[in-house]
């Protein structure tokens, strides 16, 4: 298990790093499988009213003004627990995941797409409501998985995090607010954030570091 995550947090830094350098040479090819699927995803959404309402709720469901109380709600939940290395993880997180966006965003000064269905500004790559939506999806796992009591309902809590943070993320090309390309770098930024952040800090509850109460069946691994 240790061996795997050392090679995913190798494996996605390379993979935003190469995809990051490809975005600001404006790499031919890359730009047109953009355009592409932008403008076919544009053509699908305007067309079918339903989906654009689903796309558009679950886009807003990534808007800071919704993940802010959110990232606050659960820093109070972790100093509850006197959970410390839950509250650095989390904080260390959402902070290096928002700088490095930052960083990217104005060195690589990337324009949106000329035709939206949603209110965006500024530079598109990587994409914001991406990162920040996978970020906490990985939190939340993270904070959960030594609350639950089965690998079933472990398995379930990461299920649905990363199916919230992937439809964000087709949510924003749905809309034309970002580049399909957009969107992966915000995947690869964030799973690169909370991979290297789990290797080096370890987040280990309070409550998991207490041996189980007898006769209660052994629990599984961190996330």
């Amino acid at each position: 298990m240790a061996a795997d995550r050392r090679i995913v947090a190798v494996a996605l830094p390379l993979g935003f790093a190469t995809l990051t350098a490809l975005v600001a040479a404006r790499f031919g090819p890359l730009l047109h499988l953009d355009s592409g699927i932008s403008d076919a995803a544009l053509r699908f959404t305007r067309s079918h009213h339903v989906w654009r309402a689903v796309m558009s709720a679950v886009t807003h469901s990534a808007d800071h003004r919704v993940l802010l109380p959110a990232l606050l709600l659960a820093v109070a939940f972790a100093v509850w627990r006197r959970d410390r290395a839950g509250v650095v993880f989390l904080l260390a997180a959402a902070a290096a995941a928002t700088v490095l966006r930052l960083t990217v965003l104005t060195l690589v000064h990337r324009p949106r797409p000329p035709e939206r269905i949603t209110a965006a500004a500024g530079w598109a790559f990587p994409s914001g409501h991406t990162t920040s939506a996978t970020v906490a999806a990985g939190i939340l796992v993270v904070l959960l998985w030594p609350l639950l009591p089965s690998g079933r309902a472990r398995a379930v809590l990461t299920a649905v995090a990363g199916l919230w943070a992937g439809l964000v993320g087709v949510s924003r090309v749905a809309l034309a607010a970002h580049w399909p390309t957009d969107v992966l770098g915000g995947w690869l930024l964030a799973g690169s954030v909370l991979t290297v952040l789990a290797i080096v800090l370890r987040p280990r509850p309070r409550d998991a570091l207490r041996p189980p109460p007898a006769g209660s069946p052994p629990g599984g691994d961190g996330p």
